[in-house]
């Protein structure tokens, strides 16, 4: 296939998968804010914010329109095949398909200059939008996935740099008391993504990744998987509950990824997510074939049925 028309392949999966993040969630978490409603149905307050949230979701996939005021920074991530025929300047591509979105109200103006506090008024400018690329062996691929990251959730994320000897008994405590601070700021219930060790920058990527997971899809690894769960269970027993209302539906899921660390350091990284949990995720074939769907427990594209 000609360059030319890969890259307009690739401008349009761009274009379509944001189009979709931004109006709606994943299936799955719909699915568990359903399972919440039915755990809260005798709760008229935390009720009616459930149902709020539902019909929100719904009306928003309907007619095509943000589901949220704060459509957030859109991450993408890039997974570039080994055998990709190309690799091009994806970050130009992606502002030129920020700038359309955003002219179009479609998402909004959300890139500010921490010292001018200028809004370039079209969701790029220096060192956006986040973009993040792996490379994947023996594939002809190309697979992007977008997330739009609230302000509000970002805001409770958090980096600990805890004792080397101590770490892994102290974390738990520390997300717990993170997320009990955080109470009703990130509109709960959150949606959870830790990184254990790597360096500072590495567990924060690995926390902002672990989100792609889908909810409920526990770690390959099963100590690892005891820790989300028993995360999940303590986080839960806080009193929180639905947008801070109080009760004890505080967070859908608990996702942890981890990378080898110093053995000087134990850096933990902590991203918070909002229940409008939007995320998106394509592949492009060498041919210019644009699939859409999901990535599973292993970060492996599975195509919508």
């Amino acid at each position: 296939m000609h360059s030319s028309a890969l890259l307009a392949s690739v401008e349009l999966a761009i274009y379509d998968l944001i189009l979709k993040s931004s109006t709606s969630v994943c299936e799955d978490t719909i699915q568990k804010l359903k399972e919440i409603r039915e755990i809260e149905k005798e709760n008229p307050i935390q009720l009616s914010q459930i149902d709020l949230m539902l019909d929100n979701i719904e009306y928003g996939h309907s007619n095509q329109i943000p589901l949220c005021q704060d459509t957030g920074h859109i991450n993408l991530f890039f997974q570039i095949g080994s055998n990709f025929p190309l690799v091009s300047n994806f970050k130009e591509i992606s502002l030129r398909v920020l700038k359309k979105l955003t002219a179009e109200s479609l998402i909004r103006p959300n890139s500010v200059d921490p010292i001018t506090q200028i809004n370039e008024g079209f969701n790029g400018g220096e060192n956006m939008p986040p973009i993040y690329i792996d490379i994947i062996p023996n594939s002809s691929d190309l697979v992007i996935t977008a997330m739009n990251k609230g302000g509000g959730s970002e805001n409770m994320s958090k980096l600990f740099m805890l004792p080397a000897a101590t770490g892994i008994h102290d974390f738990i405590p520390k997300i717990v008391e993170q997320m009990k601070f955080a109470g009703g700021k990130p509109c709960p219930p959150t949606i959870l993504g830790i990184g254990l060790g790597g360096d500072a920058s590495k567990c924060m990527l690995l926390a902002k990744k672990a989100l792609l997971r889908p909810l409920g899809a526990h770690h390959v690894r099963k100590d690892v998987a005891a820790l989300e769960v028993k995360l999940l269970q303590q986080i839960n027993d806080l009193d929180i509950g639905i947008m801070g209302l109080g009760g004890h539906s505080n967070c859908l899921d608990v996702r942890i990824e981890v990378a080898m660390r110093h053995p000087a350091t134990f850096p933990v990284g902590l991203i918070v997510e909002c229940y409008c949990h939007r995320t998106e995720s394509c592949r492009i074939t060498s041919l210019g074939k644009i699939t859409f769907g999901k990535l599973n427990s292993k970060f492996i594209f599975e195509e919508d049925q």
